[in-house]
């Protein structure tokens, strides 16, 4: 049957000290809606900080990711900047006022691409957020596919992104405000227990 298929890219619990926790998985065409949703009912149950989990997150729609920044930076701030090839500029501003003021810790790995590593570095650059686990991934390039002639098609890379801050991202990635290894003897980091999860321990301490 043809029909919309939800990837539901947007998952949240509540865990202990009141801290929210919202992992987004991929930035899909309603992920912020969905974000904010869980946002507003994490928020209903009383949490009074949040983590905001970006890792094995391989980017997506980079509007839906601004999108989120705009719902935590005040108005009017750059979030990004974007530099052709002559480095002529253009700069995305927050547009909306924020409706999350809380601490906010953000966890990233080498899996964390693209606009993930977009809407991290941003939170990093203007103190909205504390980062934490490995080093991401480094994509941080526009690219626009042009058809030719004879139906085949050529990508083109026409633009790079840099963070607030003019930090460059591609090949480079962003380095978290404090590193934090899984256990070697995790096997699998998708399935991580709470209790082996590292990353989000250190999470949970800095916002207790």
């Amino acid at each position: 049957t043809r029909r919309k298929v939800s990837t539901n890219p947007v998952l949240a619990e509540k865990l202990e000290n009141n801290i929210g926790y919202i992992e987004i998985t991929s930035f899909d065409e309603e992920t912020a809606q969905q974000f904010k949703d869980k946002y507003n009912q994490l928020k209903n149950e009383g949490i009074t900080s949040l983590i905001i989990d970006l890792r094995n997150n391989g980017g997506g729609i980079l509007e839906q990711a601004l999108q989120i920044a705009d719902y935590i930076v005040p108005k009017g701030k750059d979030i990004l900047v974007t530099v052709d090839k002559n480095k002529k500029e253009e700069i995305k501003k927050s547009e909306e006022t924020p409706i999350i003021d809380l601490p906010i810790v953000v966890l990233v790995n080498e899996y964390s691409a693209s606009a993930s590593e977009v809407l991290a570095g941003a939170l990093k650059d203007l103190g909205e957020a504390k980062i934490i686990g490995t080093t991401t991934y480094g994509k941080g390039v526009i690219q626009q596919f042009l058809t030719l002639k004879d139906g085949s098609g050529l990508k083109v890379t026409v633009q790079e992104y840099y963070t607030p801050n003019r930090v460059k991202i591609n090949g480079v990635g962003i380095e978290p405000d404090e590193r934090v290894e899984l256990p070697e003897t995790v096997e699998n980091p998708l399935l991580l227990e709470n209790e082996e999860d590292t990353q989000l321990q250190k999470a949970i301490e800095i916002l207790k």
